[in-house]
């Protein structure tokens, strides 16, 4: 549902090329085709309200459906605990599924767990989303824990909005509902953090802090703080409607969509086809050389 973009930026360019593509349009139409051009522009305007209609009732059912995802979830839940408690100090190779959230986040994001990570999230016994839609629409990223020596949360909270109305400066630039704002939560570090996590690190915890953009889109930082954010945007997506649903195949690794991997496949993928076109070429010079 959710477009991953940031609409500010994209707001300003927006108008920019719009602009500049009006100015063309002028310079190339009649009077005439501007009119015909203009109408149909208008009609175009109607279908996006109809878009923008669609985007709230798809929310909606979403949001209708919450509960009976839940519900699935729950007994999730509660199998797991229940092989816990039977299972609970068996030093046995069965301790994979007692880590069970902790080998899922590994399976689909691996490079941004650190080993002090690892022992933190070996508490994890859940993760949910919650979904809102008054007086704004957003939903919720929700880790919950057990109890444990390194912070007092019971629940750690990512929260992602969503604008689902066109820019009132380019509407026509409008392609659904984008998330354009992300809050994490305060945690409550039962010692200092310093000790626990060492800050020259990458952590799995700093996804529950995020930076925040800077106003002035010249802010010499704005383009590096903004890809950060586009990134979580892609990240808390991600667990919204891959990972959590999912989070079985992730375990036993019968799905291959990790996050982590997935711009090196494609990497792989480019530089392999490349690797055969030069190939091909060679094979080609060498004919025609013959």
């Amino acid at each position: 549902m959710e477009a991953l973009r940031n609409p500010r930026s994209q707001s300003a360019r927006a108008r920019c090329i719009a602009a500049q593509k009006t100015q063309m349009m002028n310079e190339k139409y009649s009077e005439e085709e501007k009119m015909t051009v203009a109408e149909m522009k208008e009609l175009y305007l109607q279908t996006i309200q109809l878009d923008v209609e669609l985007q709230r009732e798809i929310y909606n059912m979403e949001k209708k459906f919450e509960s009976k995802h839940n519900e699935i979830f729950d007994q999730r839940k509660k199998i797991l605990q229940e092989f816990k408690k039977k299972n609970h100090g068996d030093s046995t190779p069965n301790e994979n599924v007692t880590n069970f959230w902790l080998r899922v986040l590994k399976a689909s994001y691996t490079e941004f767990i650190s080993k002090k990570d690892e022992k933190i999230l070996a508490y994890l016994n859940d993760i949910r989303t919650k979904l809102h839609s008054a007086p704004v629409v957003k939903f919720d990223v929700q880790f919950h824990f057990d109890k444990n020596e390194y912070f007092s949360n019971d629940v750690l909270v990512k929260t992602y909005y969503l604008n689902c109305q066109p820019d009132v400066d380019d509407p026509l630039s409008y392609d659904g509902a984008e998330i354009y704002k992300t809050e994490g939560c305060k945690i409550n570090w039962k010692q200092p953090k310093d000790h626990m996590i060492n800050d020259s690190e990458q952590t799995f915890f700093e996804f529950f802090n995020p930076p925040t953009l800077p106003k002035d889109i010249d802010d010499p930082t704005y383009c590096d703080i903004n890809a950060i954010l586009q990134n979580d945007f892609e990240l808390g997506f991600y667990l919204k409607e891959r990972v959590i649903p999912k989070a079985i195949i992730f375990f036993t690794g019968e799905i291959a969509d990790c996050q982590s991997s997935s711009e090196s496949e494609t990497d792989s993928d480019d530089t392999d086809e490349s690797d055969a076109e030069e190939v091909e070429d060679e094979g080609s010079s060498n004919g025609a050389d013959k």
